[in-house]
This record gives C-alpha cells, structure tokens and sequence, in this order.
C-alpha cells in the first residue's frame, strides 16, 4: 500500500514531467472510491520578487498506486494575492 507522503511526492514528480512546471505545494488530497484527488499549485511562471510568481493550480486524480489518470488545471493566480480563502 502507498503512503500518503509517497502519495504526494509521486503527484509532484508526475506533473513536473507532464506540465514542465515546478511543484509548489498539494492544497487538497481526497480518497475516491478508485482513487484520489488531488490540488496541487505549481509555479508557471517565476517572477522576481517571488510574491510576483505566477501559479497554477489543477486538479489531478490518481488511481489506487497513484498513476495520473486525468488533470486540468482549474486556474492561476499570483503569489502575493489571496487565493480561494475567505
């Protein structure tokens, strides 16, 4: 069985290669009934100062040995600004 930081680490490696972008962070990590679903913010663009990065976030979702079955991204942001929090 996958542990849930082999889990993540595994997430970031796959979109790095996919997406060519720099993981950032995994901001949500559900169990589904085949698998999980993952968030996961990923640096697309590098800005200096860094609170000026531009960031992507998808939603990704693995099977049960935490191969990507599917993603999208669901939108971007920049670093300094609030993100869907309230």
């Amino acid at each position: 069985m996958i542990t849930l930081s082999e889990l993540i680490a595994r997430t970031k490696l796959q979109m790095q290669a996919i997406t060519g972008m720099a993981p950032e962070t995994v901001s949500r990590l559900d169990r589904a009934d085949d698998g999980w679903n993952v968030g996961i913010d990923m640096v697309e663009h590098q800005a200096v100062p860094r609170t000026y990065d531009l960031l992507a976030s998808f939603d990704v979702v693995l099977d049960n040995t935490g191969e990507i079955r599917c993603w999208h991204r669901t939108g971007r942001f920049i670093r300094n600004q609030q993100h869907g929090e309230s």
